[in-house]
């Protein structure tokens, strides 16, 4: 999941455009965040040079030429905006996990890099790591779980899941059906394989296995049936349009994921994040006007025009 970036370009599908020319024999500043880490010239051109070697998406640009970039100082001006915007995204986060006194930042950049040495094995655009522009790719990466991490240990976020119906059902046609159907299950007889065999819904080959969602997914007397038991168990006969279903109510709630994808999702779409989202977004962010302006709302570097 990204962080905040709606229209940064992707990092390895980078397009070799317009030139800007630099002054030769000087590092400038070219980016700061809060007046701290800045990002200098040199810190530009070696990020543009990583990221062009071996990159296959790079269609039609001298790579040869790009490799000298340092000493003929020149540099392209797209290219240059979309790798500030990543060194950006990426120091106003790390230096807001920092001050919040988030200190397992190694281990997240260590996940991140392994991760993207097992994509590399099988993917050639992914750029060497050991580059600095695979330094900024392996943080880009380590992001969303870092704040995740943070947002859970630091800032104590408790997670509000959505309520869930986690059910399976057997449909019958009568009342009568439904009893004896209940009557075999009391019996000792497993659920799944008689809803295999009487069930006349779609679910029925699968054991009659709805899954967990939203109970605004069922037709109200289902729901109203599910939450009567009060509880897990087996309902008795619930009548709907589709005839009389016997409900097995694994549970009905706030149902929490295990799922390190589905924490991230709710971390980041909790109230708390976005409060401290507003606050990384607020910090100063400098440019220096040859190479763009740093637009809030795209979170990203626009480019110096001419």
């Amino acid at each position: 999941m990204s962080l905040i970036r709606p229209r940064l370009r992707p990092l390895f599908a980078l397009l070799a455009l317009t030139l800007l020319a630099s002054a030769c024999g000087s590092d400038p500043d070219v980016a700061s965040v809060d007046g701290g880490d800045t990002l200098t010239q040199v810190d530009v051109e070696g990020l543009l040079g990583a990221a062009s070697v071996g990159d296959a998406s790079l269609d039609g640009l001298d790579v040869a030429a790009l490799a000298d970039m340092p000493n003929a100082g020149t540099i392209d001006k797209v290219q240059a905006a979309d790798v500030i915007s990543a060194w950006i995204i990426n120091e106003l986060w790390f230096s807001a996990l920092a001050e919040g006194g988030f200190t397992d930042v190694q281990s997240y950049l260590d996940t991140a890099r392994s991760e993207l040495e097992q994509i590399a094995l099988s993917n050639p655009n992914v750029p060497d790591l050991s580059t600095p522009f695979g330094a900024e790719i392996v943080r880009s990466n380590a992001l969303a779980p870092m704040v995740t991490a943070y947002m859970l240990d630091v800032e104590g976020v408790v997670v509000q899941w959505p309520v869930q119906l986690c059910s399976s059902h057997i449909l019958l046609d009568t009342e009568e059906e439904a009893l004896a159907a209940i009557a075999r299950l009391d019996a000792g007889e497993d659920f799944a394989a008689l809803a295999a065999e009487l069930s006349t819904g779609p679910s029925g080959p699968s054991g009659g296995a709805l899954g967990c969602v939203d109970p605004a997914s069922f037709v109200p007397e289902f729901v109203d049936g599910a939450a009567a038991l009060g509880g897990p168990g087996i309902t008795p006969p619930v009548q709907t349009d589709f005839g009389f279903h016997v409900i097995d109510v694994q549970s009905f709630g706030p149902t929490p994921s295990e799922d390190p994808v589905e924490i991230q999702s709710a971390v980041l779409s909790s109230a708390e994040f976005i409060a401290f989202q507003d606050e990384v977004i607020a910090r100063d962010v400098t440019v220096d006007p040859r190479f763009g302006v740093w637009d809030v709302d795209t979170f990203s570097v626009i480019p110096a025009a001419g």
